[in-house]
């Protein structure tokens, strides 16, 4: 097997546990929102502004060229306001506050997820680009089908409170993945 560097295996690290926090609700998305009162419009409503929330997000954002450590700056910024996105399901009682958590998690993945990118592209190995490549996108689709069945798993064995929990602890050492790669490989002071 190849060995990647550490930037790229500690950048992989962090995103896998934020796609597994996100992933483990998303198939059951919909059942959840009417968990919180909601019918299949809002279960659409939610979804859109979350995505249009991102794109105008990431568009304001990034239109502008960021120095070095600016932009490890809104990586931190970013994957701060997606945690406190994804810590705010626990207050979801109804619709407005399941919007309002869709438009944190959006805001913290519009500024963080292109500079991620960067990063990502910047770690990535010349002569084996092709398989680092692969990598990144074969352990996206195995980390997104994991969380999945785990995530159906946890909400019917023991309800969406326990899932949100489960979101919140992996989205908790995701951000402490993150930090731990600025710190380490950035040389960026968090403090």
């Amino acid at each position: 097997m190849r060995k990647t560097n550490r930037f790229y295996r500690a950048l992989v690290f962090s995103w896998t546990l934020s796609s597994f926090s996100e992933g483990v609700i998303l198939p059951i998305y919909a059942v959840f929102v009417q968990h919180v009162g909601g019918d299949i419009l809002d279960v659409g409503w939610a979804m859109g502004l979350f995505l249009i929330t991102e794109g105008i997000f990431t568009t304001l954002v990034h239109r502008f060229r960021w120095s070095p450590r600016m932009r490890i700056a809104l990586l931190i910024l970013g994957w701060a306001i997606w945690l406190s996105g994804i810590i705010f399901y626990l207050f979801i009682s109804n619709i407005i506050t399941l919007f309002i958590a869709q438009i944190l998690t959006a805001i913290g993945n519009a500024v963080a997820d292109p500079v991620f990118d960067a990063e990502l592209a910047d770690h990535t190995d010349i002569g084996l680009k092709e398989y680092e490549w692969g990598l990144w996108e074969g352990s996206k689709a195995f980390i997104d089908g994991a969380a999945a069945i785990i995530g159906a798993f946890i909400a019917s064995a023991f309800g969406f409170l326990a899932l949100i929990y489960v979101m919140i602890l992996t989205a908790t050492f995701s951000f402490v993945a993150i930090l731990w790669y600025v710190v380490r490989f950035r040389r960026f002071k968090v403090a």
